[in-house]
């Protein structure tokens, strides 16, 4: 008997660290995350960049996994974040990473309602129809499968709303749910309002957010190990870098880029075979092809919030061959836009859309499918 409860300890202290999260892999993931949502989680002003700091655990690896499957769809996030190659660990690991990261009592952090929308109203429209599941407070129930939907961007609500009331989008814990069925679109507005000022009341006066630093416990993984998966720089993450599909040419991710970039409306200014050039004059080098890439009104946009802005412009991908023979899609992050705390929220929002619209021409290019 003695053995046997000994046997049984010993099989429950070696199970823990399966369930235990690796904090240190989940801030490693959330590299890929910040590609959107900014480095800490916290998401931008717009509807393209939802807040996933602090959210929940078990509503983030719900979501992630809902991508995976289908159930939600946005075949960017899947292919840049490599959610669909994640283990179950992973998943846990940046799930319980995001949700570490409390932002509600920076004020540099609040959230605010560009979108208008009257308080009172939509205090009603809440207290009616949204805490019983989503809590007095707005943070959500556990028991309910409800998200907090204080702290969220108010366009990104906005938008989810009307998705829930044109059923393009399911409420998970009721598929028969038709809450929205009757809203208005004056009711989401007004609905919208009131949730932006319910994290007001967390904020505390001088508090400024650290993130956690987590240092892994294991090796570095070495080049060959990540050949097939969009890696983040280390420094600031200014740069992201997207191997070629096995079997993809250079000619067939040429052609999948520009494709890619006429169907978004973006525009091909400029394009230097720079490795094509040298051969005629007989000079070797690796492949390197850069091509270039514009939308006037958005250039227009930054450019007059700071013309420091146009040394981003155009925005630029390449196509280099590494010292194995690889090739790789490269370009810079627009990272230090999401993350900055200073810039104009139409700035930041407009900064957001162009980045994931360079993901999504750098993506084709990668697959050598435009999509289209």
């Amino acid at each position: 008997m003695l053995k046997q409860l000994m046997a049984t300890a010993l099989l429950v202290g070696l199970s823990l660290p399966a369930w235990s999260a690796d904090m240190a892999n989940g801030q490693r993931i959330n590299k890929s995350c910040a590609l959107c949502h900014g480095s800490h989680g916290q998401g931008a002003s717009g509807k393209l960049s939802p807040r996933i700091a602090g959210l929940p655990k078990e509503y983030l690896i719900k979501a992630m996994k809902d991508y995976v499957e289908g159930t939600r769809v946005y075949p960017l996030m899947v292919r840049t974040s490599q959610i669909d190659k994640f283990t179950e660990a992973d998943y846990r690991d940046v799930a319980a990473y995001l949700s570490s990261l409390d932002l509600s009592s920076d004020e540099m952090f609040n959230i605010s309602s560009r979108i208008g929308g009257e308080v009172d109203e939509g205090k009603d429209i809440f207290n009616s129809d949204c805490k019983n599941c989503h809590n007095r407070d707005g943070y959500g129930k556990a028991s309910k499968e409800a998200p907090p939907l204080a702290g969220q961007h108010p366009e990104y609500l906005y938008t989810t709303m009307r998705n829930f009331k044109q059923k393009t989008r399911i409420h998970a814990n009721d598929e028969e749910d038709d809450t929205f069925e009757d809203y208005t679109d004056p009711d989401f507005i007004n609905l919208t309002a009131y949730l932006a000022t319910l994290d007001d009341k967390r904020i505390v006066p001088g508090y400024a957010f650290e993130p956690p630093l987590y240092r892994p416990s294991f090796a570095r993984p070495s080049r060959d190990q990540l050949d097939d998966k969009i890696q983040i720089t280390d420094i600031k993450q200014t740069v992201v870098r997207m191997a070629l599909d096995k079997d993809v040419t250079t000619e067939m991710a040429e052609e999948a880029m520009i494709a890619k970039a006429e169907e978004i409306g973006l525009k091909k200014v400029a394009q230097q075979k720079v490795s094509q050039f040298l051969a005629r004059q007989d000079v070797e080098m690796p492949h390197l092809s850069i091509f270039q890439f514009c939308n006037p009104l958005d250039a227009r946009l930054m450019v007059i919030a700071d013309p420091v802005f146009s040394s981003y412009m155009p925005c630029r991908i390449s196509m280099v061959e590494d010292g194995e023979g690889k090739l790789w899609l490269m370009m810079l992050n627009l990272d230090m836009l999401i993350n900055s705390k200073m810039m104009p929220a139409e700035v930041i929002e407009t900064a957001i859309r162009v980045n994931q619209q360079m993901l999504d021409v750098m993506a084709a290019g990668a697959s050598g499918k435009s999509g289209s």
